[in-house]
């Protein structure tokens, strides 16, 4: 667009500015490698120091609480004194930092999988097109930067988001959601990636990643204490009060959790200061990486705003993100507890880079979505049904039986039997054992070959006899977040009925479990008998699933209308 040429040219000198650039007035050069490590290694030693003292302030509640609970119980006066005396000092002292040292070295043990594994993600598929482009943008920035070793992963949400985080060994791990990669063009996507390159080359992605290793002790430990004084609390009032220790142990258990309330937020708006910086600065730096502020600006604003959110992005791992989760806290903590300065100031601050008034911005950015939504499915599904194979397919969307009794058509579950097949021509598919390597798969309904295909940038199988696929669980969550291929006035009209009819088409499921007339297809890679269910409680659309190879296998229409099912629940949620 004219926007994203005006940014090239614009972008060209506020791309210079570093990150506490002065609207292109001065030119900086990118820090060097010893520079980085510098910085780095004083903000890893500052976040220790942070946790030791945390962890001396802890020892030193639990010591006082422990030392008044003994000169209570056994009238000792004493034991104050031994509790101020130097010697207990050095005792809490080195106690504070053998935890501290221990829970350090702990909490890196298996970082990466455990990052890996909180955050849903999934490695690249290189027969993806989608996955491919990311996995070439990421190559291409990390050798123009000079950037170290860089893992690309997705994470299978209709959100929105994208994240970077070290593996604390010298590479680092970049994640861009399904949704982000279904909806972003080449230049935003290139955007987005470099912002998350941004913190790698500046090393403070090492920080935040041990940082929010760190933060779960807060959680995990306020969860002991909440459990501990409601088990006291519901124990004295059943029988009786009790003794004075068992109070005592109460209301210590009490502050504690208000010690452990006070330094988990402590560390909450310190880790929040430090990632709202991190993440301007990284703004400014993709914006000089690229030449091009307008296209993050164009993907911030996309993020904002798409109806999917942020996707799921678990507590504490927040400042990792390009895009916060959505948060239910508010007022003047709320905001200081915000790991993200808000989008328009960071919208705001790009557009000064590029020399672009906001409302030229908002127009020019509302004629671009406009043409993105135009461009939405146009592509013809693949493998459609041929009518010179000689076998009738079949009518789709077992689901809809029942709706479509009523209207008159015959039952569609009738096609799916021996007679069925019988008169159709089709022999039934029969149960064996797994296929050998380099063996065609058949359709399970109608035992035609099937043919690779693309489909919405996955690879799947297709018979073009019935219209049937046979897709992968996660290319299935792939294709829903993608909008290249076109519907048919019939899919939609089929999608309306299941929509009308789901509350109906649920408590039939549950009903006649164990009842189900038509006959269960066998898995094309196992030979297993395929589970027939509804793909998920939300979404009514009867499906085949092998949970042995997580195969999914979908007749004619089916996964168009669950495309058109996941597109209406993320077009009508709140933006």
């Amino acid at each position: 667009m004219s926007a994203t040429v005006g940014a090239r040219e614009a972008g060209g000198a506020g791309g210079t500015t570093g990150a506490g650039g002065g609207g292109g007035r001065g030119v900086t050069t990118r820090p060097t490698v010893f520079a980085v490590q510098r910085e780095q290694r004083w903000r890893i030693w500052l976040l220790f120091a942070l946790l030791v003292l945390m962890a001396l302030v802890s020892v030193w509640v639990v010591a006082f609480l422990a030392t008044a609970a003994v000169a209570l119980t056994f009238g000792d006066p004493d034991a104050w004194s031994v509790f101020f005396s130097v010697r207990a000092v050095g005792i809490l002292l080195f106690v504070a930092l053998a935890a501290s040292a221990v829970y350090w070295f702990a909490a890196q043990v298996g970082a990466k999988g455990r990052l890996l594994e909180a955050m849903h993600c999934r490695p690249l598929e290189r027969t993806d097109r989608y996955h491919r482009r990311l996995a070439d943008v990421v190559e291409e920035m990390r050798l123009a930067t000079g950037a170290p070793r860089i893992e690309c992963v997705t994470v299978a949400t209709l959100g929105m988001n994208a994240f970077a985080f070290s593996d604390l060994r010298g590479g680092g791990v970049i994640g861009v959601t399904e949704g982000a990669l279904a909806r972003l063009s080449r230049q935003q996507l290139q955007a987005v990636v470099a912002h998350e390159f941004a913190h790698v080359l500046s090393g403070s992605y090492v920080t935040a990643t041990v940082s929010c290793l760190l933060f779960g002790i807060y959680s995990s430990l306020a969860d002991a204490l909440d459990a501990l004084i409601a088990g006291g609390v519901d124990d004295r009032s059943t029988h009786g009060s009790g003794s004075g220790v068992g109070g005592l142990v109460i209301v210590g258990a009490f502050f504690l959790r208000v010690w452990v309330w006070v330094l988990g937020l402590a560390s909450q708006v310190a880790n929040a200061a430090l990632a709202r910086e991190r993440e301007r600065q990284a703004d400014v730096a993709a914006a000089r990486f690229t030449g091009d502020p307008l296209s993050l600006a164009e993907a911030l604003r996309m993020i904002a705003r798409h109806p999917g959110g942020a996707g799921f992005v678990p507590p504490g791992l927040a400042p990792l993100c390009i895009r916060a989760g959505e948060t239910a806290g508010g007022g003047l903590l709320g905001r200081w507890g915000d790991t993200h300065p808000p989008i328009g100031e960071r919208i705001n601050a790009l557009l000064l880079l590029a020399n672009v008034a906001p409302s030229d911005f908002e127009r020019q950015a509302a004629a671009a979505a406009e043409r993105l939504t135009a461009k939405e499915h146009v592509r013809r599904p693949p493998a459609s049904p041929a009518a010179t194979d000689g076998v009738a397919p079949l009518a789709g969307i077992e689901a809809l039986a029942p709706v479509l009794d009523q209207i008159g058509v015959a039952p569609l579950a009738a096609l799916d039997t021996p007679e069925g097949r019988a008169r159709r021509g089709v022999a039934t598919p029969r149960l064996g054992p797994p296929p050998l390597a380099g063996w065609t798969p058949l359709c399970p309904a109608c035992g035609s070959a099937l043919r690779e295909a693309d489909y919405e940038g996955v690879r799947l199988h297709a018979c073009r006899a019935c219209g049937g696929r046979l897709v992968g669980g996660q290319g299935v969550r792939r294709v829903c977040a993608r909008r290249e291929v076109a519907f048919s006035d019939e899919q939609r009209h089929l999608t309306e009925l299941l929509v009308a009819q789901s509350d109906h088409l649920r408590r039939g499921a549950v009903l006649g479990r164990g009842r189900y007339a038509a006959e269960l297809v066998a898995c094309p890679e196992c030979g297993r008998t395929m589970m027939r269910r509804h793909y998920s409680y939300e979404h009514a659309v009867e499906v085949d699933v092998c949970t042995v190879c997580d195969l999914y296998w979908f007749e004619r229409d089916e996964l168009e209308v669950l495309q058109l099912l996941h597109e209406r629940q993320v077009d009508r949620r709140p933006g």
